[in-house]
């Protein structure tokens, strides 16, 4: 778990300078508080690196790595989960290694295999392989997103690295904002799962995709995508074993470290069911972090620490309300590089921070939801499937579990919402009243459609399922690896493993929503190991952020200063009378417009911190 940087000069004019790549790197001292280091592969191309020491601690594992006397050298981010089985497959054609790390296997695998190496990893990884025997540089991110890789083609030079500063550390003027981008931020919470970043000069290689850079060019090529197929013989009981094998093999993988390992621990079920299965297949004395908000009733830290003490584990319940919401706001947004529209990066931010003080890896319960159906608006998609299917009674079933549930009102905002975007903000506005601000259409992004519109096999629900692990889970991704590594900290997703994810694509819809509750054949999966009032339905509530009370008790500590600001009403981003207006209305508490004003907070500071300087 790293930060990698990279210089390619198209231009023969142009040379890839040793002090342009030290500049680079050290814009990422969080990322590589280990080791540092650069290296002119050619006159046109340098690497650069910062180590976050996880597997072979020794210096002989550094990077930039080389290999053949420079013929092959790396630079990279991530970890390779297998690399001990691939290593094996390696030393039995031939080859020899003087590292235990997984970075000389992934290059080896390369050195044998070619481009077609990366459909053999399990793991996470953004990486740049210079190919001196072809004058190219290859590079490479990860099936999911998880690690970040940014890149921009600019004055004859390609550049390469897995954050924004570094690119603008040598080249200042790409620090220009995209408005399309940040548009779709703050309409519709579209960001990472683009190639646009916030900067018009600097685009993302997406999750799948490789980057292939030589004297002829720049182009990329999508390498992996979800399976379409279904299958239709497995039964749910069938189904569900074979989920939990998955998820144990998964996470005997994930705790291969060299450092100690922690958790993030929820009273939810997939960090719960993760921490269940750590404890029967590595029954170690590990700490776990969970958020904590005192005297809230959303408050799930005394469940987190009930199971973590059944688990003979060390809780650790992590305050994260800050003593200085701005400041702490400010930090957030250095590191995330663009306004992320959800306030939960608080509460992890706190996380991480208190992690690192006992830890340098820990296991997270992301991307279960978009792979199982957490979300509550998936009910109108399970009830579609079933009807369409002539299931009737099925689905009646399905409304009226949610109707039971969460009313009426509530239930119809939730089909609207999975049914459509613009369908699901009108009924919004008119469930709110005339005082609802308006934020304008929604401007979706290409993988925002109305989830019926495409299906799996005729299964809408899994086609929805998809979009959202390929849509808004790559936005998550992004603000969690962002944030972990603020703190030099590894975040490994156990639910990310590409196995199981192939695995849980094939299963019918049916089998991972059913009556009124998405993750159903999950719970049916741990239900030996997880006690059972963790498993017992209830409203979903992720990462709550009292910050519509912080805004209304304590407006001078946390809104003012950013839009009351001289300098907020001078760049002129934000209609000053609508301001005004929203910022009244949820003064006097009538209607809570504080995820609208985060936003407009979140992304003022952005600007403060990219632009303005």
């Amino acid at each position: 778990m790293c930060g990698i940087a990279g210089i390619f000069a198209l231009d023969p004019s142009r040379a890839a300078s040793r002090d342009d790549l030290q500049r680079m790197i050290a814009t990422m001292p969080h990322r590589g508080p280990d080791a540092r280091g650069t290296v002119c592969c050619a006159p046109h191309v340098g690497l650069g690196h910062v180590r976050l020491s996880i597997l072979d601690l020794r210096p002989e594992s550094n990077q930039p790595f080389e290999l053949d006397n420079g013929d092959y050298v790396i630079s990279y981010n991530g970890e390779i989960f297998n690399y001990i089985e691939l290593r094996a497959e390696l030393e039995s054609a031939g080859h020899s290694f003087r590292t235990s790390s997984d970075t000389e296997v992934l290059l080896r695998a390369y050195q044998e295999w070619g481009p077609a190496a990366v459909q053999r990893f399990n793991g996470m990884w953004a990486f740049a392989i210079y190919d001196r025997r072809q004058d190219l540089l290859f590079c490479s991110r990860d099936r999911f997103g998880v690690k970040p890789f940014v890149y921009a083609v600019d004055q004859g030079r390609v550049l390469i690295a897995s954050e924004a500063k570094a690119l603008l550390a040598i080249a200042p003027h790409l620090a220009r904002p995209n408005y399309d981008s940040l548009s779709r931020l703050l309409r519709a919470s579209v960001g990472a799962r683009l190639e646009a970043t916030c900067f018009e000069g600097i685009r993302r290689l997406l999750p799948a995709h490789h980057l292939i850079v030589s004297r002829a060019g720049v182009r990329t090529e999508r390498y992996w995508n979800y399976p379409t197929d279904r299958d239709d013989s497995l039964s749910f009981e069938d189904a569900a074993e074979g989920l939990s094998e998955q998820l144990e093999d998964s996470l005997r993988l994930r705790m291969r470290s060299d450092v100690p390992v922690g958790i993030t621990l929820s009273g939810g079920v997939d960090s719960s069911s993760i921490a269940c299965l750590v404890h029967k297949i590595h029954p170690a004395l590990l700490d776990t972090f969970t958020a904590s908000f005192p005297g809230e009733p959303f408050d799930e830290a005394p469940r987190a620490e009930a199971l973590a003490n059944h688990l003979g584990m060390r809780p650790h319940l992590v305050p994260a309300q800050p003593d200085d919401f701005l400041a702490t706001l400010r930090q957030v947004v250095r590191h995330l590089e663009a306004p992320i529209h959800t306030p939960a990066v608080l509460p992890l931010w706190f996380i991480m921070r208190a992690a690192k003080e006992r830890v340098t890896v820990v296991l997270e319960g992301q991307g279960a939801d978009e792979l199982l159906a957490g979300y509550d608006t998936n009910f109108a998609l399970a009830a579609t499937d079933r009807a369409l299917r002539g299931n009737l009674f099925g689905a009646a079933r399905e409304i009226g579990w949610e109707l039971r549930r969460v009313g009426a009102k509530r239930a119809v905002l939730l089909a609207g919402r999975a049914l459509g975007p613009e369908w699901s903000h009108r009924l919004f506005r008119r469930s709110r009243g005339d005082e609802q601000v308006y934020l304008g259409p929604l401007r979706d992004g290409p993988q925002d459609e109305p989830a019926g519109s495409v299906a799996l096999g005729g299964d809408r629900l899994n086609a929805s399922l998809v979009r959202q692990h390929a849509g808004r889970l790559v936005d998550l991704l992004h603000y969690g690896d962002a944030i972990s590594m603020a703190h030099s900290i590894e975040s490994r997703l156990p639910f990310l493993d590409y196995r199981l994810i192939e695995y849980c694509c094939r299963m019918p819809g049916d089998f991972k929503y059913r009556d009124g509750h998405g993750k159903a054949v999950l719970k049916q999966a741990v239900r030996q190991i997880v006690p059972a009032e963790v498993l017992t339905p209830r409203k979903k509530l992720g990462f709550v952020v009292p910050i519509g009370r912080w805004f209304r008790e304590q407006p001078e500590r946390t809104v003012d200063p950013v839009l009351r600001s001289a300098v907020c009403r001078r760049r002129g981003l934000f209609d000053p009378e609508r301001l005004d207006q929203t910022l009244a209305l949820h003064a006097r508490g009538r209607v809570d417009l504080s995820n609208n004003i985060y936003r407009w907070i979140i992304t003022e500071l952005w600007f403060q911190e990219f632009i303005d300087r």
